[in-house]
């Protein structure tokens, strides 16, 4: 996976076009997390929080929650959607908690950012003794059009394509001390217009430093590339992807 060092900086600028255009994911993914200790009441902090996309069905399920992010800007969004949650400025390197502070913890499409090992031991150490850790992707299933799309307005755009966040896999996870380890993979179908699905093009700070300076390029080449497929602007599309949830639970004392 890729792991340059996250920095509030690198999303300041991209907080509000991923507030717009960002989705979540799906409630069988929560299920799951229930059934692994995720329940109601629970003291859970999500490392990597953004705007605040997966504590939102958290609280709905009525845990305590703590977000904690590097990223101001997506700090101040989240506080306004989730109001009831805490929330605290920080890397997931270096949390800024005492140890056992949590009965669980999360992170969603966001441990590609992070010194995966580093990270593991700071959620462990911050989570009570037999409590879950969660972190979990979404990525286009292996047969999803986009892919091809994607690739065709690199070609266009003379650019490689961006790579997976879990290419080279997630040797970290088992790496960590877990006493028992989880891996679910569970679909998901998310609907975007063309327009839509540019914007959260955009929103990808993976995609603007792997592609820098001809980032505008490749986005105006996907968004031709979707035009000649779909006709519209406003044309639906039906975009297939796959969750990678992986669950680790902690050590008893």
């Amino acid at each position: 996976m890729i792991q340059p060092h996250l920095r509030g900086g690198d999303f300041n600028g991209l907080a509000a076009t991923y507030e717009r255009y960002r989705v979540g994911y799906s409630s069988e993914l929560f299920a799951v997390l229930e059934g692994c200790g995720f329940k109601c009441g629970a003291r859970v902090v999500d490392v990597g929080c953004g705007t605040g996309i997966s504590l939102q069905p958290l609280a709905q399920r009525g845990m305590t929650l703590t977000g904690v992010d590097p990223s101001a800007a997506m700090l101040a969004i989240a506080k306004n959607a989730v109001p009831a949650a805490t929330f605290v400025s920080g890397g997931a390197e270096q949390l800024p908690f005492t140890n056992s502070s949590f009965d669980g913890a999360v992170s969603a499409q966001a441990f590609h950012w992070f010194d995966a090992d580093r990270a593991f031991a700071e959620l462990i150490r911050v989570v009570v003794p037999g409590g879950p850790v969660a972190i979990w992707w979404k990525i286009l299933g292996a047969a999803e059009p986009m892919r091809e799309l994607r690739a065709a307005a690199c070609t266009r755009a003379g650019v490689e394509p961006s790579p997976d966040a879990l290419r080279g896999g997630f040797g970290a996870f088992y790496r960590a001390p877990f006493a028992q380890r989880l891996l679910r993979v569970l679909p998901f179908t998310a609907r975007f217009t063309v327009d839509d699905w540019i914007g959260y093009e955009r929103s990808r700070a993976a995609v603007r430093n792997h592609y820098g300076a001809k980032s505008e390029v490749y986005f105006d080449a996907l968004r031709l590339a979707l035009l000649d497929r779909y006709g519209s602007p406003s044309a639906s599309m039906s975009i297939q992807y796959s969750q990678f949830l992986y669950v680790g639970t902690t050590a008893r004392s």
